[in-house]
């Protein structure tokens, strides 16, 4: 048998794991961003690392705000990207360190979009799990707390009407007052 504060406890269970599951969603559409810009970054290193003469490559870098600024790589070793390295630093990394350093994040927030898609499944099988719960708990609760209908109730204790007894009549209000007794006020 569930009381109703059992009820209200499950509704908020309810209700924090909905938000749970929304904050895990929002997570993933940030991480989904990130693996992107990601995935671009590697194409374009690559790009840069497959040209016919890597000696002698060019490109458009964007500086945002639809600015790009011409790019140019002349001389016989790979190209030179600027890395950040982590805690803000940058350094110098050939086109390929690059390349690799980037595919790297890149698996490694794959693996962090994995873990949060695993979170999410588990986080909605729970909240199926406690909203059925609560769904029948609340339909036990509202059968113990509802009268008995006309149909389950046993015929001696229905009211069966009589056609002896006139109906009733509304109760009459009687009239209004003034504020000194009986006299009449702008309301007659």
């Amino acid at each position: 048998m569930v009381d109703r504060s059992q009820l209200q406890r499950m509704a908020k269970d309810v209700e924090a794991l909905r938000k749970r599951l929304d904050e895990i969603h929002l997570r993933m559409e940030q991480v989904d961003a990130v693996l992107s810009e990601h995935n671009i970054t590697a194409g374009a290193l690559k790009a840069l690392m497959a040209h016919e003469d890597p000696n002698n490559a060019s490109s458009h870098v964007s500086i945002g705000s639809g600015v790009s600024l011409h790019y140019k790589h002349q001389g016989s070793e790979e190209g030179i990207a600027l890395v950040d390295l982590g805690a803000g630093i940058f350094g110098e990394r050939y086109w390929s360190d690059a390349h690799a350093i980037t595919k790297e994040r890149e698996d490694d927030i794959q693996h962090l979009r994995d873990e949060l898609e695993a979170q999410a499944k588990q986080t909605e099988t729970n909240l199926a799990n406690v909203a059925q719960a609560f769904n029948t708990a609340a339909e036990q609760l509202q059968a113990m707390a509802a009268p008995p209908s006309k149909e389950t109730a046993p015929l001696q204790e229905q009211a069966i009407p009589t056609s002896e007894e006139p109906p009733a009549k509304p109760a009459r209000r009687g009239r209004k007052r003034g504020m000194f007794g009986n006299d009449l006020t702008l309301d007659d």
